[in-house]
């Protein structure tokens, strides 16, 4: 290697490496995982990568002070709130031997997320998928976990709901990790334009899973205050501390990119009745549904529950079965669709990702607008999806 090209290197590896001590500033699980996913988006070397996860654990230790099953257990305690985290419950040595042993087995699950996270891209989504069996478990776990210690607190002298705190969390974790790894399949081109109408519909059924979860943690939440202001008032020493919403904005983000999924769906839909994916659909061997089954290969775990193919309306399905004239329809669904999400993310506080998500959105709206108006109505060329502005998110481009 010449002179100048590992200076450069060095360089590059300084600036990561100082990048990497500002995952210390990182006060959540969650914003650990957004520190860790976009770093990795940065396509740092393999020594850079390596640094990040060593310097961040170490011994079981977050930056070699904090316990990790710390951090795990106030990033559920601020997504769902159990009620077995409560001082009445957790003083019970047979509910706190329950959920620590609970919270190392997760360490290791998340332990494993994160490592993936600091492999290139290629195998980081090997390793996601590879994950997914154990997680799986893991939520098996955490049900019977939560079944457990809801009969124990029923009949504690303090009685109370547990519900599903713990399987909430880790199915929602489990719905993260499903989104990253068909996401990273954009990134690393291994879908074709044919293939992004069912990859939209299985992303618009997991931010639905996900936006359950939410909703389900934030009941939770609210059950959990009432039961301890409850509390709080029969043991007057018991002080409330003053709880902070944080999934809001996750709930928010969630709902734009489900409706961002619907929108190209509709888009893609539209384009294939007016023949632009002729070209790869008429393949003389090609079958979609094998393709669909190994494309999703890795999500056939207990939850969520896989979306199976007789569920999935497929492009063929459509173009055989649509009216005339279809198309305008959902083109116009489409953009209204991508004007909602323009909308929303309007009202948001100006971000660097809100903001790029902003540009392409703005622009899907302009390009689906043309189509509308009959833009290249009589073009026969497929539309490309351009990922040039943000890793995740294309804009249409119709020629």
């Amino acid at each position: 290697m010449e002179r100048g090209a590992t200076c450069d290197y060095l360089m590059r590896l300084f600036a990561h490496v100082e990048l990497v001590t500002q995952v210390g500033d990182c006060a959540t699980l969650s914003g650990i995982i957004r520190f860790f996913v976009r770093f990795s988006e940065q396509n740092p070397c393999v020594l850079s990568r390596s640094c990040l996860f060593y310097v961040f654990l170490s011994g079981n230790k977050v930056l070699g002070e904090e316990p990790f099953t710390k951090i795990i257990k106030d990033e559920i305690k601020t997504f769902s709130y159990p009620v077995s985290f409560f001082a009445p419950y957790m003083s019970d040595a047979n509910v706190k031997s329950l959920v620590n042993n609970f919270l190392d087995g997760t360490a290791l699950c998340i332990q494993d997320y994160l490592q993936a996270m600091c492999h290139n891209k290629g195998r980081q989504r090997r390793k996601l998928g590879a994950l997914l069996p154990d997680l799986s478990d893991l939520y098996k776990k955490s049900e019977n976990f939560d079944n457990m210690l809801h009969a124990y607190l029923s009949n504690n002298e303090n009685s109370a709901n547990h519900m599903r705190s713990y399987s909430c969390w880790v199915l929602f974790i489990t719905v993260e990790v499903m989104i990253k790894y068909l996401l990273l399949g954009w990134d690393l081109e291994l879908y074709g334009i044919h293939e992004a109408h069912y990859i939209y519909c299985y992303l618009e059924y997991l931010f639905s899973w996900l936006r359950q979860t939410i909703i389900c943690g934030q009941d939770q939440v609210l059950a959990g205050e009432a039961l301890e202001k409850k509390l709080a008032k029969r043991n007057k020493n018991m002080k409330r501390k003053k709880r902070e919403k944080t999934n809001h904005m996750v709930l928010q983000m969630t709902n734009v990119y489900q409706m961002m999924s619907h929108g190209y769906i509709k888009a893609l839909e539209g384009f294939a009745l007016q023949g632009k994916l002729d070209s790869f659909l008429d393949r003389q061997f090609d079958k979609e549904e094998l393709r669909f089954r190994q494309r999703f290969l890795p999500f056939n775990i207990a939850m969520p529950v896989p979306l199976e193919i007789s569920k999935y309306p497929s492009l063929s399905h459509i173009i055989a079965h649509a009216p005339p004239g279809q198309e305008q329809e959902l083109f116009q669904e489409s953009l209204e669709n991508f004007t909602s999400v323009r909308q929303v993310l309007d009202r948001i506080p100006p971000q660097h990702s809100v903001d790029m998500l902003a540009k392409v959105v703005k622009m899907n709206c302009v390009q689906m607008g043309l189509v509308v108006n009959g833009h290249c109505k009589d073009s026969k060329k497929a539309p490309i999806l351009d990922f040039s502005i943000c890793q995740n998110v294309p804009f249409i481009k119709v020629v």
